[in-house]
């Protein structure tokens, strides 16, 4: 942590974060999701090995073939039986990371030069390891973890919906940052942080500064609202710049319905998009980039 906090001190940041690293608690067995229609547009492609003529891969329609694409791996936090945080309408978490995944994989498909791929696409119980060892093994070249937020059990409130009563805290919102100190390339990782906060202030979101008085997490950036948090599994693990993105707090009520909003979506992505498109041509124009 001390070498991130230099960093930032120093300015160097702007070179160019389940819940966390521990395993959520499990929500009821009984308790699953029916498949999402958009599984077969979500299957997790080829690593940049070069294939034999025997086994090419096949590719997505539109999809220029070449191992110079920017590869970004979505990890779709938590599962269907593990499903994180509930929100003030009893959704669980899982439902929202999916979906705002799998739009942000959609639109990033779009970009010639960057090739995305989804982990867990199908929903399965998935270790935390196992889901950097995906990143890994596919030779990404950026980790980013898609979240949604909730706050301590202290602070939440309780309301009936739909005859339920169900728990909300509607004083605090917006997203959080979180980075890992133990990951393979820490520096990398704050300076793709730093461009995700510059992206998503400049989209008119704000940042939620909750983690550091209820959890004690060392901010590394206040206006952006970038944390570090060592231990987490998906981010240590990793052998490539990773973060973990908490969209919103979704027990906040307002928030809430903003997050199903397709319009506030939509410009959530395209503010993540953007970061990444930043990282994607620096990465490009680089003389060390991956063949």
């Amino acid at each position: 942590m001390l070498f991130l906090q230099t960093a930032v001190s120093l300015g160097l940041c702007a070179l160019s974060a389940e819940a966390f690293a521990i395993d959520p608690a499990e929500t009821p067995s009984e308790r699953t999701t029916t498949p999402p229609d958009w599984r077969a547009n979500a299957v997790s492609r080829p690593s940049k090995t070069h294939p034999s003529p025997s086994s090419t891969p096949a590719t997505i329609p539109g999809e220029i073939a070449t191992s110079t694409k920017f590869t970004i791996a979505i990890d779709i936090g938590h599962t269907p039986k593990k499903g994180g945080a509930v929100s003030a309408r009893g959704v669980f978490e899982y439902k929202f990371n999916r979906r705002l995944a799998n739009e942000l994989f959609q639109k990033l498909q779009t970009l010639s030069y960057v090739r995305p791929f989804l982990i867990n696409h199908d929903g399965l119980e998935i270790s935390l390891p196992k889901r950097a060892q995906e990143a890994n093994s596919q030779k990404a070249d950026l980790l980013l973890a898609i979240h949604h937020d909730s706050v301590k059990d202290n602070c939440l409130k309780t309301w009936e919906v739909n005859g339920k009563t169900q728990k909300y805290c509607d004083d605090f919102h917006g997203y959080s940052i979180f980075l890992s100190n133990k990951n393979a390339k820490p520096f990398e990782s704050l300076g793709f942080a730093t461009t995700l906060g510059q992206a998503l202030l400049k989209a008119g979101f704000t940042p939620t500064l909750h983690h550091a008085a209820q959890e004690n997490r060392p901010v590394l950036d206040k206006e952006k609202g970038i944390y570090s948090f060592d231990d987490l599994v998906v981010l240590k693990t990793a052998k490539m710049p990773a973060v973990l993105l908490e969209c919103g707090v979704i027990v906040n009520r307002p928030e809430e319905e903003k997050l199903n909003d397709p319009v506030y979506r939509s410009r959530l992505i395209d503010a993540i998009s953007s970061a990444v498109e930043n990282l994607a041509v620096t990465a490009q124009s680089s003389p060390e980039k991956k063949d």
